[in-house]
């Protein structure tokens, strides 16, 4: 009987070929079929996106009988080893297996950890790794280290290699990739071959975890605010999206804020404006492989932390009121560029204005959600008079 299996992670999993068709044809001819029920993997993405993922899918948890998560490389390179990101991060990643314990107590949960080219885990102890097994060990999941197999079995010279890599952070293809899914596959077909058996959850190892953190989706935005529908599809990913261009949305929280704003990141996107108290922030949300014409679109993910400094990262308010928009080229408004996104050529006021939303995940209590038109800043058309210019031949 085939397993049942909802897959969350980053490129390394959405790559074909790459280790994922390899091991799922691995356990096929070893006798345990993995049937994959929801493939929610998207590249370039966090913890933070996977548990949006979840909780925007959260129908395929009941039924499911294994949940792989894949993504420790991009969460290091995201969070690295500072106290604060770290146990923001760790927020995130504990939310998504209580989360998903919660809906289902008999679900399996295996983490997989890679590590980049040149990563931490060549010559120290990784803190994003680190945390994974902490976290895995207190709920009672599973853990495949698959960068801890690659250095005992062979050592330094072999995973700092070039060759081992296509680039900074994706096994080479096709003899590494199919070395890591032959590693993933001889622990995964150990830890299914135990039964299931239902597990009550713990206490949390953090009480601000983000297990009950909330999903405000594009349909809502769509058919209660009122936002135009914008669609996406191609092979891999259909998407519709609630288009912010002609809006701003007004939020108001109750012991709590914005954590993420997922979206569709097309050639057309805009910059994001975010209004927060005492400081308003311009986000570049434009990604160099659509820029550059390598993707016609990506699902991307917004994180929210650089609009807490220093310690109110950790430290949610008892009330937020604050605004987002379609930047406006305003003079002087702070910019942001996160780690995996590019900045955005110069202000062009009379280009369309898009902001295709997937949605938004949150904490807290969302009291209000109010989306009032922009006025429209782009160059108008001058009036009409009684000279009617003849068309040139």
């Amino acid at each position: 009987m085939a397993l049942r299996t909802i897959v969350i992670g980053g490129s390394n999993t959405v790559m074909q070929p790459g280790y994922w068709p390899s091991l799922l044809a691995t356990m096929a001819r070893r006798g345990v079929a993995l049937d994959v029920v929801a493939d929610l993997s998207v590249g370039g993405t966090t913890s933070g996106f996977g548990l949006f993922q979840l909780k925007a899918n959260e129908h395929h948890l009941a039924e499911a009988d294994v949940l792989i998560i894949e993504y420790a490389l991009n969460d290091a390179f995201v969070y690295g080893d500072e106290r604060r990101p770290f146990r923001h991060w760790a927020r995130f990643y504990e939310g998504i297996i209580r989360y998903a314990r919660a809906q289902n107590p008999n679900l399996r949960i295996v983490s997989l950890v890679f590590g980049a080219r040149g990563g931490s885990y060549v010559s120290a102890v990784p803190a994003i790794d680190a945390g994974m097994h902490y976290i895995s060990e207190w709920y009672q999941t599973s853990v495949v280290n698959v960068s801890r197999h690659l250095m005992l079995r062979f050592g330094r010279e072999v995973v700092t290699d070039p060759s081992f890599y296509s680039d900074q952070g994706h096994y080479a293809r096709p003899i590494p990739t199919s070395i890591v899914a032959d590693i993933v596959a001889g622990e995964l077909e150990q830890i299914l071959a135990a039964p299931s058996q239902p597990r009550a959850l713990p206490l949390p190892i953090d009480v601000h975890h983000f297990a009950e953190a909330k999903v405000l989706d594009a349909k809502t935005l769509i058919d209660t605010c009122g936002l135009p529908a914008r669609d996406y599809r191609n092979r891999r990913f259909a998407a519709t999206t609630a288009d912010l261009g002609p809006y701003r949305l007004k939020l108001e929280f109750e012991k709590g804020r914005p954590l993420a704003f997922a979206y569709v990141c097309a050639p057309e996107v805009s910059a994001l404006e975010i209004a927060m108290p005492g400081e308003t922030v311009e986000a570049a949300m434009l990604k160099g492989g659509v820029r550059d014409g390598v993707f016609k679109f990506l699902l991307s993910m917004l994180s929210c932390e650089f609009l807490y400094p220093g310690p109110t990262l950790l430290q949610e308010p008892t009330k937020l009121s604050c605004s987002i928009q379609v930047a406006q080229g305003v003079p002087g408004v702070n910019r942001h560029v996160p780690k995996d996104n590019v900045a955005h050529g110069e202000f062009d006021a009379s280009a369309e204005r898009v902001m295709p939303l997937l949605g938004m995940l949150y904490t807290g209590t969302l009291k209000s959600c109010v989306a009032e038109p922009v006025a429209d800043i782009r160059p108008q058309p001058a009036a009409a008079t009684e000279r009617i210019e003849a068309p040139s031949s």
